[in-house]
């Protein structure tokens, strides 16, 4: 125990005159408070009655001698912790040497001198002082550290590992997410849960993270013992031992597959909102939804690749039905009008592109967002003689120098009410005419090498 205030000394001896004298020295410095005991039976009755700090302990008493009370105080385990300094008229070789096998820190002989007892009490009890409140912090930090334990067990799975990624250690709550037992785990590597799908930069990066002795955070996706997947946000931390070499990791993950999966069917909600705008803007025009699904499709195709990252591809593909989503503001007799356009209604018939730009411009949304940059800037060409504004090259979205292609390639290739369709060896010619003109000549190069795909998307969406 920790002594909140002066610590305890036991001073035993069968001369009460010793006891005085060992007594008055200490009591000099004011830094103990003393109790003591005429024998080594009456000191285990002192000792039931509070902690100590030190014992100061004589050797020739009648009953127990202070060897044997050392001896049975060191095996006891409420009492082996107390320092034992045996002071005895015992000055021999023999004496002091059984003195320290029976457990004793110290020994000084009678008569003491004054100055050497109160050192060498001080060091004694300053070290017992010191190492129990360590000892007391050390429980604090074992009892706060079991709480964070069953805390964290309790909203989070968790697994150590070796430093092969061998699996060492795993709570209930991994188990029952990755659906394996703890003996199927342990031992294993945690490449067993990979997703072969997932991106393998993203381990890549995770690995070199950690073994920099870095701490790693992101989102990952595991598939379980049943082939089911599911979602975590993962911090994995290298634990570092004194000489600051990794030794293990640990890995706190927290279950996220129900907002995954609640995000998914959102996207998919928007994609289908998305698709039958695109569709009800089609039908304005007196032109089917298939229209919307093509150009879809032919962007991903060509975005893909571009080498468009995997969230941008599936960005445009769900936006792009949004290129013409202005015309449901054009009037009719314009926008069904059967032959050419006066230049004043084509002034008109441009503004879709502003008028779809106003409907998901303020949008902060990130699919509204691309959908307002694809009917903005679809019509925009490659050497800037397009509109609304004009831009040219990389001044245009990639999305929307995807988007220009697809569209005028389907829009060519099938019948509208102002002309007739034209052939695919026609549409894939003029899209190659219009390379550095309308289009962007490395898009259009990587279109033309992706015909066998677009044909089959122009064939199954027919």
């Amino acid at each position: 125990m920790f002594f909140r205030d002066k610590p305890n000394i036991l001073i035993v001896d069968d001369n009460s005159k010793n006891i005085q004298l060992a007594a008055y020295v200490l009591k000099s410095t004011d830094l103990y408070t003393l109790f003591f005991a005429l024998s080594g039976e009456k000191a285990f009755e002192q000792l039931k009655l509070r902690s100590y700090a030190l014992i100061l302990l004589d050797i020739n008493m009648p009953g127990l001698n202070g060897y044997e009370v050392a001896l049975i105080l060191k095996q006891n385990p409420q009492t082996t912790h107390i320092p034992i300094i045996f002071l005895s008229a015992n000055a021999n070789h023999e004496s002091i040497r059984k003195g320290f096998e029976n457990g004793g820190e110290d020994y000084i002989t009678k008569p003491f001198d004054d100055l050497e007892l109160i050192h060498r009490v001080k060091t004694h009890v300053s070290l017992f002082c010191a190492r129990e409140k360590l000892q007391e912090e050390v429980n604090d930090t074992r009892v706060f550290l079991e709480q964070y334990k069953v805390a964290i067990d309790a909203s989070a799975s968790v697994s150590k590992s070796d430093l092969e990624g061998n699996i060492t250690y795993v709570n209930d709550r991994f188990c029952e997410l990755s659906k394996y037992s703890r003996e199927e785990l342990l031992g294993k590597n945690h490449t067993l849960f990979r997703d072969l799908d997932s991106d393998p930069k993203i381990y890549q990066e995770l690995w070199e993270t950690i073994q920099a002795k870095k701490n790693w955070t992101g989102l990952l996706k595991n598939i379980a013992k049943d082939g089911s997947f599911y979602y975590f946000e993962a911090t994995i931390v290298p634990l570092l031992n004194f000489n600051q070499e990794i030794i293990e990791y640990i890995a706190i993950r927290t279950d996220v597959t129900k907002e995954i999966k609640l995000k998914e069917d959102i996207i998919e909600t928007q994609k289908e909102v998305l698709f039958t705008l695109g569709e009800l803007g089609e039908r304005r025009s007196e032109e089917t939804g298939e229209h919307v699904k093509r150009v879809a499709l032919f962007c991903e195709v060509l975005a893909e690749a571009y080498g468009c990252s995997k969230e941008d591809t599936a960005l445009l593909k769900m936006a792009s039905p949004m290129h013409d989503i202005g015309k449901v503001i054009i009037p009719d007799s314009i926008l069904l009008k059967s032959i050419a356009l006066l230049q004043d209604e084509f002034e008109i018939m441009k503004k879709h592109t502003s008028y779809g730009w106003d409907i998901f411009n303020k949008s902060e949304h990130e699919l509204l967002k691309a959908a307002a940059i694809i009917a903005h800037q679809h019509h925009e060409k490659y050497d800037g003689s397009g509109y609304p504004r004009g831009l040219k090259a990389d001044e245009i979205h990639i999305f929307g120098r995807i988007t220009a292609i697809a569209d005028v390639f389907d829009a060519l290739s099938q019948n509208r009410v102002y002309k007739n369709a034209w052939s695919t060896q026609e549409t894939f010619e003029y899209i190659e005419k219009q390379s550095g003109k309308s289009f962007d000549p490395q898009l259009v190069r990587l279109f033309l090498n992706n015909k066998e795909a677009i044909l089959k998307i122009k064939d199954e969406h027919c």
